[in-house]
């Protein structure tokens, strides 16, 4: 409690904290190329590790542009130089209680000595993330759902600093492969020291500490080296080739599918201009620029197949098996959906495929329920229905996906006083959606199907109406009522059509989303307390009903369009 005491409280200027850190490139590069087990028991570069943290606590690959690794090794052998470092995330939704409480600075970051009492030491957000925790997740206010993210931040860098982090160093002859750092905790004891570890552990600092005053980095690099070696001695069963590791640290460096979201939204947009353009003019420049966006859009869709090519090489399966990697994996087939059923230069269609993926990577990256963290495989997914059937159910989102947003590019277009091109660009968009909508269709029939031969496989039951089954056999009938609506008299028509294929979409959300948020089941993550509807629903669902009502009223109140089925 004195020793606590006696630190400020009083944050420090995080320019001059990463300023101050003596650390070469060269050095830190290799330190990251260091192996680490994580949490799961993956092994891993230090790279992976240190960015995942930061990225965690921070919310940035960089803190005040010190590199991770560079951070990583510097907390490491000086927790106390960033105890007062503004570098927890204090987000907005704990509005300006939470921010008093922790002292956050306008930036909204707060740091470790902050977030304890110096008077009893103990962890200010203690009690209130307790009543938190003690709710039901559909009864958390904003402020509680920010205490414990803010509480989760604060153990993971408090974990991180005190060492227990840092397992580099493999049991010997340990038949779990277990790796451990220097410190580590017991279910008898929480302070346990492995005194082999901390030796080695001890020496590589030692020579940190040496380099950062004498400027010689060679000590430091043997130390490495040592490491090194001795992990691949004791853990030469479970350690990834230096190929896989080389590969993870360019993966972690390049971020390829949050710069390929960027480029999506770039070059979707410019597309999306240029189609409206399209919709009145005729010209042959207009033309070369949407043939070269459309070259850009193939050169990202082949960058996005070599990233979940490089993603499935490191994990070692599939790069659909969790809910970061599905969101991804549907945006690349929406991509390629646009681009195969691109037909007579009519430039929305691509467009619209480009748009699904920048609404689908901006939720992968943007939310908080998705985690883009590398992870092993769950047992029960360790199977090769993974590749084929779960291959299969997302693979027609992403054509559903591209019919929804047809719709809508198609309500407004509906929107706009017609002529000549406006009515034949909207029949073959409405056709493309048709076309797309078939196969989306056809893909979540047979994918549901092999599913059942999946569930006999593993459960010994066929179809047992878990929620994720039935939610799939209600999209599959709603789809296919939306398909057969032409043959129905009064439902016939373009307007109808495009309105019924833009809605349908909620039971693909229901699918994938609320089921596995809200129901209880064998294919869901709820525990049968629902987490509060985001605020994107409901406004995506009223902006939907205006949408349908204005394109209504337009054509046919003041454009007095006859919508005949085609």
């Amino acid at each position: 409690s004195e020793h606590i005491a006696n630190f400020s409280t009083k944050m420090a200027d995080g320019d001059e904290l990463a300023k101050n850190v003596k650390i070469p490139d060269e050095h830190a590069e290799k330190f990251g190329h260091l192996l680490i087990q994580d949490i799961e028991g993956r092994i891993k570069p230090i790279n992976t590790q240190s960015l995942e943290i930061l990225r965690k606590v921070y919310k940035k690959d960089k803190f005040h542009g010190l590199s991770a690794d560079k951070w990583f090794i510097s907390l490491q052998l000086d927790p106390a130089y960033w105890v007062n470092a503004p570098m927890i995330e204090v987000g907005e939704k704990g509005g300006d209680r939470l921010k008093k409480i922790t002292n956050a600075n306008e930036d909204g970051y707060t740091s470790l000595m902050n977030l304890i009492d110096p008077k009893t030491t103990r962890f200010k957000l203690d009690k209130a993330y307790n009543e938190a925790f003690s709710r039901k997740p559909s009864e958390r206010s904003k402020f509680d759902e920010e205490v414990i993210k803010v509480t989760e931040r604060f153990n993971i860098l408090d974990q991180t600093a005190k060492g227990y982090q840092l397992k580099i160093i493999p049991v010997q002859n340990d038949p779990s492969e277990r790796w451990t750092s220097w410190i580590y905790q017991t279910q008898e004891n929480p302070v346990e020291i492995d005194t082999m570890a901390l030796g080695m552990v001890s020496v590589y600092f030692n020579m940190v500490s040496k380099g950062i005053e004498n400027g010689d980095w060679t000590p430091a690099d043997n130390a490495v080296d040592y490491i090194d070696k001795y992990q691949h001695k004791w853990g030469k069963n479970v350690v990834p080739s230096p190929t896989k590791v080389e590969i993870e640290v360019l993966y972690n460096k390049f971020n390829v599918f949050f710069y390929i979201m960027i480029a999506y939204c770039t070059v979707g947009g410019v597309l999306m201009i240029l189609s409206f353009i399209q919709l009145f003019s005729e010209s042959k420049i207009l033309h070369r620029i949407i043939n070269v966006c459309l070259g850009l859009l193939v050169v990202i869709f082949i960058i996005q197949a070599a990233g979940l090519g490089v993603r499935w090489y490191l994990t070692g399966h599939a790069p659909w098996s969790n809910g970061y990697e599905a969101i991804v994996f549907i945006s690349w087939i929406s991509v390629l959906a646009g681009l195969l059923l691109y037909k007579n230069r009519n430039a929305f269609i691509p467009t619209t495929g480009a748009m699904v993926a920048v609404i689908m990577m901006g939720f992968a990256h943007g939310g908080s329920m998705l985690d883009p963290q590398i992870t092993p495989l769950v047992p029960v997914l360790k199977s090769y229905w993974l590749i084929v059937h779960v291959a299969i159910i997302v693979s027609s989102y992403g054509f559903f996906g591209l019919s929804a947003i047809l719709g809508v590019f198609s309500l407004i277009i509906m929107m706009i006083k017609p002529n000549k091109k406006i009515e034949i660009s909207l029949k073959e968009m409405t056709y493309v959606s048709e076309m797309s909508l078939t196969i989306g269709i056809y893909l979540l029939a047979v994918g549901t199907f092999l599913g059942g031969m999946w569930a006999n496989e593993s459960w010994g039951r066929y179809w047992s109406w878990d929620p994720k089954e039935t939610w799939a056999f209600v999209s599959v009938i709603v789809y296919a009522v939306v398909l057969h609506m032409r043959l129905v008299p009064g439902l016939r028509g373009k307007f109808a059509f495009n309105v019924a294929a833009m809605w349908a979409i909620w039971t693909v959300v229901m699918t994938y989303f609320g089921v596995n948020y809200y129901l209880s089941g064998l294919h869901s993550y709820a525990a049968g307390d629902p987490i509060p509807i985001p605020f994107w629903v409901p406004a995506t669902a009223v902006a939907m009903l205006m949408l349908s009502v204005a394109a209504w009223y337009l054509q046919h109140k003041v454009y007095h369009v006859k919508d005949k089925a085609e």
